[in-house]
């Protein structure tokens, strides 16, 4: 193939993307861009609208592929051009021997040779004329996916663009086939158009193509292949109307995954005291090694007649007055903490001192029952609900969340914080039976981590809509975007890179629809 012509349509908006794909033919000026005088036959410089003048022979075939890539690259299509098939070759003349030979043979007498068929002279290819909306594939047998497109129904689960982003681009409401792989420069869902991509692309994205439409949850992904191309699963059909809000597939977006904490930062008196009773074996069986290698070496220097080795010392921490302080939890001491003690008993799980600070740590079934101990018990008086909130621990044993209540007593001048920890699924009585301002913090608690209170008057959603799919403040919840950090926004004098890096950090993969306002 060969261009022969190229000129300029209307709508220029002299972005100079044309001259840096190829300086050799387009020259921008200050109100649009002119096809250059020396590659033209004419010799003239406009936009060759009107004369659609040819290129000069010699450039026919060297500034084919710099030509293709400008009107891909055009983001107002308005660069078109004319190509041609090359001219097939005429059949060789038949050798000069042969006609020599063929002329002795006749002279001779010899029979003459019997009549072969004669090829039929092949047709003139008839010239194509494509527009740069329609460049023509690279000549190549090798397997590639042609076109790809986006059918009605996307979700946008951003799966596809996790797979393969230099295709896909997942916006507000639909997915979007990106101009840099696509013959026409154009970014749409390619659904009305059927634009084919660049064949150097179809080829070297062909497994991510597929992997993207296989991991497509709703099966919108549709495509056209050349060759023996491995064809894409199909998706399962889509959940019915009445089979609830659709569930984000974590494993169609693997970059989404979210690496769950391996251990349980819970304050905690119990935990401190195990933990300091294992690293006290650990030293005492450290020295006990010791011990026990001095009398291996001591006797073995015996038996050579060598003198004993030096008796190990066990070492001992340096002090330092100016070494910090660590706030190690404590057993109660507190007369308050010592009152719950007395008043609950076993329903205490433990209490402990830390920092100045009092914890109190109670079972889920009995929380009501302290919180009213704790207004109205005289010598308590804990008459304020400062705080009441809530932290998830998917790596703890025995328990997946904690609720802290933050109680003041005003008029003592003390602080109190009761605790209970709490299964997956399993409900809590309300404080708002005792504390009304507990009211909004549950809902809040609710919300963030989906932990649910009986008997409370409203628990509905504070923050997020209605609707809103998963817990933002549980562990799993994906927040992964591309966030402002990542990009410099000195050059983005038209907001376009800070309307897609919004549309980005928003696609936080399980929430579907965009709440708008009515």
């Amino acid at each position: 193939m060969a261009i022969t012509k190229v000129w300029i349509e209307e709508g220029c908006i002299v972005c100079n993307a044309c001259e840096a794909e190829c300086p050799d033919v387009f020259l921008v000026t200050a109100d649009s861009c002119h096809i250059k005088a020396d590659s033209r036959v004419d010799g003239k410089q406009d936009e060759n609208l009107v004369a659609k003048s040819e290129l000069k022979a010699d450039l026919h075939r060297s500034l084919e592929d710099a030509i293709v890539a400008a009107a891909a690259g055009c983001p107002v299509n308005v660069i078109k051009y004319e190509q041609v098939a090359n001219a097939a070759e005429a059949p060789a003349a038949p050798p000069v021997d042969a006609e020599i030979d063929a002329a002795l043979g006749k002279a001779l007498g010899a029979p003459e040779p019997a009549p072969s068929a004669a090829p039929a002279p092949a047709a003139a290819p008839a010239p194509a004329v494509v527009a740069a909306a329609q460049a023509p594939e690279a000549a190549t047998d090798k397997p590639r996916i042609t076109k790809v497109w986006i059918e009605e129904g996307c979700i946008v689960c951003n799966a596809c663009e996790a797979d393969s982003p230099e295709v896909f681009r997942v916006t507000e409401t639909t997915c979007m086939i990106k101009p840099g792989v696509r013959l026409d420069g154009k970014e749409t869902e390619n659904r009305q158009e059927k634009n084919g991509l660049k064949p150097e692309d179809g080829e070297r994205l062909m497994d991510s193509i597929i992997a993207a439409a296989k991991g497509c949850p709703v099966n919108v992904i549709k495509y056209d292949v050349f060759g023996n191309v491995p064809a894409a699963e199909e998706a399962p059909a889509a959940a019915a109307a009445d089979s609830g809000p659709y569930v984000y597939d974590y494993k169609a977006a693997p970059n989404r995954q979210v690496a769950m904490p391996k251990t349980a930062p819970l304050a905690s008196f119990h935990a401190y005291e195990a933990e300091q009773k294992a690293l006290a074996e650990a030293d005492e069986a450290k020295w006990q090694k010791q011990l026990a290698d001095f009398e291996t070496a001591k006797a073995k220097a015996a038996a050579e007649g060598k003198d004993a080795p030096k008796p190990p010392v066990r070492a001992v921490p340096r002090k330092d007055d100016n070494d910090l302080k660590f706030p190690a939890p404590t057993d109660a001491k507190d007369p308050d903490l010592l009152r719950l003690h007395a008043l609950l008993g076993d329903k205490v799980s433990q209490s402990f001192e830390q920092a100045g600070e009092l914890t109190c740590q109670v079972h889920p079934d009995c929380i009501l029952e302290t919180l009213m101990l704790c207004r109205g018990d005289h010598e308590l008086n804990y008459e304020m609900l400062a705080d009441q909130t809530a932290t998830h621990y998917p790596a703890a044993e025995g328990f997946d969340f904690s609720i802290v209540y933050h109680l003041t007593s005003i008029a003592r001048r003390k602080r109190l914080r009761l605790r209970v920890l709490v299964k997956e699924g399993q409900v809590v009585d309300s404080a708002t039976q005792v504390y009304p301002s507990a009211n909004w913090m549950e809902r809040e608690i609710w919300d963030m981590l989906g932990i649910r209170f009986e008997n409370h008057p409203d628990l509905t959603r504070i923050l997020c809509p209605e609707g809103w799919e998963g817990f933002p403040l549980r562990k799993e919840y994906p927040t992964l975007g591309w966030g402002q950090r990542d990009i410099d926004f000195r050059e983005d004098r038209a907001g376009v890179v800070m309307r897609m890096a919004m549309e980005k950090a928003g696609q936080m993969g399980i929430n579907l629809v965009v709440p708008k306002a009515d």
